[in-house]
């Protein structure tokens, strides 16, 4: 629609010849006025000093009509228009629903689980594997999806007292204008003052409150600031991939496409066994001890239970995760329950040396 819409602020007489000349210009690229009433009014004229012109070859039916608002002696117009386009649905967004119940159903589904896949086995692959399946499995269904609706609200502040305040100024607006009495103008700019004043207070103790009661107060603030000025936040996820016009939409393809691209891109680099010009100057060969290198070997020890969950704890406590929706929060939160598998695994890499595929 807004291909179609212009806005256009000047003063048009009324059937006068340059009235006629500017319809004549604009209907030649199918553009027509839709205002014929008077925009701008006060205690001594009115005239009409704002349009907007629409394209008449794409809409069948059209409505418009003033909007007295006590902004300016200007009144806006409301330009209805009906569209075979198909409206968008009400936006909506699912979410895991993580709250107090979620988890201890979580974390009991965790204590009782056996792990036999991984206690089991001796293969490093099946081991993980299973490891993964099960733990995804628990967290699926411990923290199922909901349906929630993708609108904020950034006008909290706005109470019921506030607009009932906001329409009675209005009210007063249209006294003030349809006459002359000057204790009425006092009376109007009066309330105009006092109720500036309320609304900003009224923003700075919401705005106020949202800081205080956030765990992150720099982040909030700068939403606060960003919702003030208008700003939209930007995304950076990667929605698909183009691979040779076969294109991926599965955020664990992506992330295996991504991974398989940069573990190999390296190999690119490194020069031709032929060429002896460059052969000193990579470092990607391995330490051989027949060529002289006398390198230390490198050397795991094996963990323990103890160590994985320390480290697991260690970590920043955020809510932020991957393709697997797992984060820090939930993975705290079930390390001490899959210390013990999770050593298993580590244990059986560092004793076989192959890391899981």
């Amino acid at each position: 629609m807004s291909h179609y819409l212009w806005g256009l602020k000047c003063k048009l007489p009324v059937e006068s010849e340059q009235k006629r000349q500017l319809d004549n210009l604009l209907l030649t690229y199918n553009l027509a006025g839709t205002v014929n009433f008077p925009t701008r009014i006060n205690q001594t004229t009115a005239t009409a000093t704002d349009n907007i012109f629409i394209d008449i070859t794409q809409f069948d039916y059209f409505s418009v009509k003033p909007f007295t608002n006590d902004l300016s002696d200007h009144d806006a117009q409301i330009l209805t228009i009906q569209t075979p386009v198909h409206m968008q649905s009400e936006s909506v967004k699912f979410v895991r629903k993580i709250d107090k119940d979620t988890i201890v159903d979580f974390i009991y589904k965790l204590s009782t689980e056996s792990w036999a896949g991984i206690f089991d086995n001796n293969d490093i692959d099946l081991m993980y594997n299973s490891f993964l399946n099960t733990y995804l499995r628990i967290f699926h269904s411990s923290f199922p999806y909901k349906k929630i609706k993708s609108i904020t609200n950034n006008y909290s502040w706005l109470t019921p007292g506030i607009k009932t305040s906001c329409k009675r100024k209005r009210e007063l607006f249209l006294l003030l204008r349809g006459g002359n009495n000057p204790a009425l103008k006092q009376y109007y700019k009066l309330y105009c003052k006092i109720l500036a004043k309320v609304i900003k207070e009224a923003k700075r103790k919401t705005f106020s409150d949202r800081i205080l009661n956030s765990n992150n107060k720099a982040k909030t603030t700068w939403s606060i600031v960003n919702e003030l000025i208008g700003k939209q936040q930007i995304t950076h996820e990667i929605q698909k991939l183009d691979i040779d016009s076969n294109y991926i939409t599965n955020q664990h393809d992506i992330a295996e496409t991504l991974n398989k691209y940069f573990a190999t891109i390296t190999e690119t680099f490194k020069p031709s066994i032929g060429d002896k010009n460059k052969k000193n100057q990579y470092t990607f060969n391995h330490p051989n001890k027949h060529n002289g290198d006398s390198s230390t070997p490198m050397v795991f020890h094996f963990t323990s239970a103890k160590e994985i969950t320390s480290i697991i704890k260690s970590l920043n406590t955020n809510n932020s995760c991957g393709y697997d929706e797992i984060s820090t929060r939930i993975l705290k939160i079930s390390a001490n329950y899959i210390c013990s598998p999770l050593t298993c695994i580590i244990n059986k890499a560092i004793s076989t040396g192959i890391f899981p595929e």
